[in-house]
């Protein structure tokens, strides 16, 4: 039975992070996971932040230590993995000049993440044509630590694929980012950016041109959706690919009227 008025935590933190933790770094990851695992977005199936942007103004003020000693908590958070910081776009920002003046978004660090995942999948055994092959190699949260309530809540930790194919041609790599144009009216911009096309090649390396064809294929009717992750291009795309297999999952279930346990 869920306990009202608390935020579920990973049990990692108290099994072996804590302690590599000083005072002022362990009040950041505490505020972090408050503004993210704290909230439930979507009362009709649990789906709780993942993300959130938190000001340095209201880390400081929760925290009730100095700007400079959150700046420097932040870095060595960042550094040793307890929390991620981004951009509005999901761009990683690893440094604190990446971060400075900008909007910063937050999110529980994969040290984390990865120990409260679980091996199985969130596909269900029958396909649908909106849900690309890919997805069966998402893993759905080990809610063993959350309250019962949010048993319905998932991070979804896509499995790295080991094969490794060639770099595609610039044609084939052209074709996806053509598949952006629904929902990037900029998306010509993407064709001469390295970054963007390094992140569509990763993509493809992990699950072939077919499969990652299928899902920007299907993103536009996708995207438009209440509580769906904003993604408009290949890099918040990989960023944000667990979100979206969750998200996608549960619109399945919903419409289905299917449990997901």
């Amino acid at each position: 039975m869920a306990i009202p008025n608390t935020t579920p935590t990973p049990n990692e933190l108290y099994n072996g992070e804590m302690r590599k933790m000083n005072d002022t770094q362990l009040r950041v990851v505490l505020i972090v996971t408050r503004a993210t695992l704290g909230w439930v977005i979507d009362k009709k199936t649990g789906m709780r932040k993942t993300e959130d942007w938190i000001a340095h103004t209201q880390l400081i003020r929760k925290s009730g230590r100095s700007s400079p000693a959150i700046s420097r908590a932040i870095n060595i958070c960042v550094n040793r993995g307890w929390i991620e910081t981004r951009d509005k776009d999901g761009n990683l920002l690893k440094t604190s000049s990446e971060r400075g003046r900008r909007k910063v978004f937050y999110r529980l660090g994969r040290i984390f993440m990865d120990k409260i995942s679980a091996k199985e999948s969130l596909a269900d055994e029958d396909n649908n044509e909106n849900l690309p092959n890919l997805t069966r190699q998402s893993a759905k949260l080990n809610d063993s630590n959350l309250p019962k309530k949010v048993r319905n809540t998932k991070e979804t930790i896509y499995k790295r694929n080991i094969t490794k194919v060639a770099t595609l041609p610039r044609c084939d790599l052209q074709k996806l980012i053509e598949l952006f144009k629904p929902i990037n009216p900029s998306y010509k911009k993407l064709f001469p950016n390295t970054t963007q096309r390094k992140a569509l090649q990763r993509l493809v390396d992990k699950f072939g041109y077919s499969e990652v064809q299928r899902l920007l294929e299907a993103l536009p009717t996708i995207v438009v959706k209440k509580y769906a992750p904003r993604i408009t291009t290949p890099l918040t795309l990989e960023n944000k690919l667990g979100d979206l297999f969750v998200f996608m999952k549960q619109e399945k279930s919903n419409k289905s009227s299917i449990t997901i346990i």
